[in-house]
C-alpha cells in the first residue's frame, strides 16, 4: 500500500500516520517529495489488517494498492529517477556513467596499467575483480588474497573507485576496505540470502539480472537489497541465455525500457558479456544507451588475447579512449534527452 498525504502535512502527521501503520503491522518507509510525502507500508496483506482505515485520518489524501511485488523498487513508491553515488560519481537520474575494466584481477602490473589507461580516458569506476565465480571448476577463479592487496595498492596510487563482485557471504568482509560498490553477479541474482546480507554492508549495489530472469524477478530482486535498507541500488541488463551461439547472451534492450517505466532505479547496460566479441561491443554499447540506460559496464584489458579469462569480448585499454570517443555522441544524445548539462 501506499498512502499519499495531504500537501502541506506536518512532521506531525507524518508521525502519526507512521504509528498508525506500525500498529497495524506493516512498516513504514516515508518518502519526502517537494509538494507531498508518501509513505510506502510494507507487508502482506494477506496476513496483516487493511491499511483502508488510515484513508479517515485528517492527514490523509489516499490511499491505495501497489499490485506490484516489488513496493520500494516501484516508481508508484518513487516517481522521480534515483540517483547513486559511487566514490562521489553519480549515476542516473540524466548521469551517464562508463564503467570499465578488466574481467579479472590476474597481476599487478596488469590490473596497474588496465587502471592508469582507464584512469587516463577519464573512467571514474574501474571493474576490480579479486573473486571471479566460474562455471567450471578448472577455469581461473581470481587471485583472491592476493588480489584484494593488488586493488589496495592500486587504488591509493590513482584514487579511483572500484566495483568488486561478491560471490558470497564470507567475502563481504574482506571486500568492504577496498570495494567502493559491490556487485551481485548472475549467478547469484536470486540468492536472497546473500542479497540479504550485501544490503547491510553499506555499499552501493550493482545487482545484474539473471540468466534466465523474468523483469519481475529482477525487480523483486533488488527489492530484498531496498527492503533491506540499501537504497543506492543500480540494475544492470547483461544478456539472457539465448538458443543462438551468434551473441554470447541475448542482450535485453527490452528489459531496459521496462525496467526504466516501472522502477525509479538507474539501469545500465553490460554490452561485453551479451556480445562475448569485441568486434560487437561498440554496436551494443550504443544500442543500450540509445534505449535510455544511465550507463555501461565494459570489459578492458591491456592485453585482451592473453586474458586470463573472457579474452574475446575485451576491449584493450590502450584503446579505450577511441572507445569513447566514437560514443561520445550516444552519449551526449542520452544527456540532453534528460535534460543534464555535460561535466565540465
Amino acid at each position: 500500500m501506499i498512502i499519499v498525504l495531504k500537501r502541506n502535512s506536518s512532521e506531525t502527521d507524518i508521525a502519526t500516520v507512521s504509528d498508525m501503520v506500525c500498529t497495524l503491522r506493516y512498516q513504514p518507509r516515508v518518502i519526502r517529495g517537494v509538494e507531498q510525502t508518501v509513505v510506502a507500508c510494507i507487508g502482506d496483506e494477506l496476513s496483516h489488517q487493511s491499511l483502508e482505515v488510515l484513508r479517515n485520518l485528517p492527514a490523509v489524501e489516499s490511499v491505495f494498492p501497489v499490485q506490484k511485488k516489488f513496493k520500494l523498487v516501484s516508481r508508484e513508491y518513487h516517481p522521480a529517477d534515483s540517483v547513486v553515488s559511487v566514490g562521489g560519481t553519480r549515476i542516473g537520474g540524466g548521469n551517464i556513467e562508463i564503467l570499465a575494466g578488466p574481467c579479472a584481477i590476474e597481476s599487478y602490473d596488469q590490473f596497474r596499467t588496465a587502471v592508469r589507461d582507464l584512469v587516463a580516458c577519464g573512467i571514474r569506476i574501474v571493474r576490480a575483480m579479486p573473486f571471479k565465480p566460474r562455471t567450471s571448476p578448472y577455469d581461473f577463479q581470481g587471485l583472491k588474497q592476493d588480489g584484494l592487496q593488488i586493488m589496495r595498492e592500486v587504488k591509493k596510487e590513482f584514487g579511483v573507485a572500484m566495483i568488486s563482485e561478491v560471490p558470497g557471504p564470507d567475502k563481504i568482509e574482506p571486500l568492504l576496505e577496498v570495494a567502493d560498490m559491490f556487485q551481485i553477479g548472475a549467478r547469484n541474482a536470486q540468492n536472497y540470502d546473500l542479497l540479504e546480507q550485501i544490503a547491510k554492508a553499506g555499499r552501493p549495489v550493482l545487482l545484474k539480472r539473471g540468466l534466465a530472469s523474468t523483469v519481475e524477478e529482477w525487480l523483486t530482486a533488488a527489492e530484498y537489497l531496498i527492503v533491506n535498507n540499501c537504497t543506492q541500488v543500480v540494475l544492470c541488463e547483461r544478456g539472457l541465455r539465448s538458443f543462438d551461439p551468434s551473441t554470447r547472451n541475448l542482450l535485453d534492450l527490452g528489459a531496459v525500457a521496462v525496467a526504466k517505466q516501472l522502477s525509479h532505479l538507474p539501469v545500465i547496460v553490460d554490452p561485453s558479456h551479451a556480445a562475448g566479441a569485441r568486434r560487437l561491443v561498440p554496436a551494443l554499447a550504443r544500442a543500450g544507451l540509445a534505449v535510455g540506460a544511465d550507463g555501461l559496464i565494459v570489459e578492458a584489458h591491456p592485453d585482451p588475447l592473453n586474458a586470463f579469462s573472457d579474452a574475446p569480448q575485451q576491449l584493450e585499454t590502450a584503446k579505450f579512449r577511441q572507445f569513447l570517443d566514437d560514443l561520445a555522441p550516444w552519449i551526449e544524445l542520452a544527456r540532453k534527452e534528460r535534460q543534464v548539462p555535460s561535466p565540465t
